[in-house]
């Protein structure tokens, strides 16, 4: 029997024991955790910040007070007094605001007095001024209109991105609303010369507006324009004879053009057509027109075409080329051998009708002209 109640009294004794293990309170303490938005500020701008104290134990904690010390940055408030009791597990958060002034690093210190201790929390303040940028992708071609690509960067998050072109453009902004690293952005504008180019940047940085101005160096090229490639059929001729004058209209800019007018002008002859039309040549595509050249009188005539078109923006140019044709003095067509013989009461007038030139003659006709009479002959075609 005394065995027994002695095992009992050490079962009784060792459940007492865990029970009282688990029941045991764990040692308070406070944590302290920041945030502040934004990450990075730029001169003038205020920051939000929180500060989080956390109770790690069970045990409720006094605290007394937190004082801020702003390290160079104006801070608001600066000190919390009279906090009070952190309950087991709970938590504060305690806002408050900095100021930036000048560019640098500060270091914002924050101490937390409590019954147990004292705590000093660090936090790293960036001001800066090299943000955002703004660069152009590429190079720009003089005399034409160019795509302008616009790439946006920060390093922070900023909100209500919008990018103003300070100089003739379309469109005249882009908006770019949120941009947390890069953003891209196209406008189009004509190149008139080697010149930088200025925009003004719009955005929120936290709750901090800003507008900027930056000034971009693009590369820029020579254009190669539109340019004629023009020849004649031949480049001797008579005088009515009609030859054919080719002309190649080849774009070679970056951008498209618009409403081509080529114009045919010459001292000495005529043509078919004066002024053929194109409604569009597109970058990098050559399109032909031919036209009909009759020379009227002897001579070199200089044969000139001017080509008349616009850009996508209503920019009005000219491009010209000329090709020489030498006219010998003599008609296309001739009459030769001609003999005329009495027939009873009549005459009859025989010939040779020959063609020199180098196109075919048609409608052509023979007069026989004595006296007051007169006689046609239909001829036709000749080759």
């Amino acid at each position: 029997m005394p065995i027994l109640l002695f095992s009992l009294m050490r079962k009784v004794v060792l459940a007492f024991a865990i029970l009282a293990y688990f029941a045991y309170p764990v040692l308070a303490g406070v944590s302290v955790q920041y945030e502040i938005s934004p990450d990075i500020l730029l001169p003038g701008d205020y920051a939000d910040c929180l500060i989080k104290l956390t109770n790690t134990g069970t045990d409720d904690i006094e605290v007394y007070s937190v004082v801020i010390y702003g390290g160079g940055l104006s801070v608001e408030p600066k000190q919390f007094y009279s906090v009070g009791a952190l309950p087991g597990g709970g938590s504060y958060t305690l806002p408050f605001s900095i100021k930036a002034e000048n560019v640098g690093r500060y270091n914002v210190e924050v101490v937390v007095y409590t019954e147990n201790e004292t705590l000093t929390q660090n936090i790293m303040v960036v001001v800066d001024d090299n943000f955002p940028s703004l660069s152009v992708e590429g190079s720009l071609y003089l005399g034409e209109v160019n795509e302008l690509k616009l790439v946006f960067s920060t390093p922070v998050e900023l909100k209500d991105v919008r990018v103003e072109a300070l100089f003739n453009a379309s469109p005249k902004a882009v908006y770019l609303g949120t941009v947390s690293g890069k953003a891209e952005g196209v406008m189009k504008f004509l190149a008139t010369g080697e010149r930088p180019l200025q925009f003004k940047l719009s955005f929120y940085n936290g709750r901090n507006y800003h507008e900027l101005v930056r000034e971009v160096q693009p590369a820029y090229v020579k254009s190669r324009g539109v340019v004629l490639n023009i020849s004649a059929a031949y480049t001797t001729s008579y005088i009515g004879d009609c030859i054919s004058v080719t002309v190649e209209v080849s774009n070679l800019r970056r951008d498209d053009v618009y409403n081509v007018t080529v114009y045919a002008v010459s001292q000495l002859g005529t043509f078919s057509e004066a002024m053929k039309r194109i409604a569009k040549i597109t970058s990098g595509e050559s399109r032909t027109l031919e036209f009909t050249y009759s020379p009227r009188r002897s001579g070199t005539d200089s044969i000139s075409f001017l080509v008349v078109f616009y850009d996508e923006l209503g920019n009005r140019y000219e491009a010209s080329g000329s090709t020489v044709v030498k006219t010998l003095d003599s008609l296309s067509l001739s009459l030769t051998n001609v003999e005329a013989t009495v027939e009873g009461a009549e005459i009859r007038v025989s010939g040779d009708i020959s063609n020199n030139g180098r196109s075919v003659a048609y409608n052509a006709y023979a007069i026989a002209i004595c006296g007051k009479g007169r006689k046609d002959y239909f001829v036709g075609s000749i080759d």
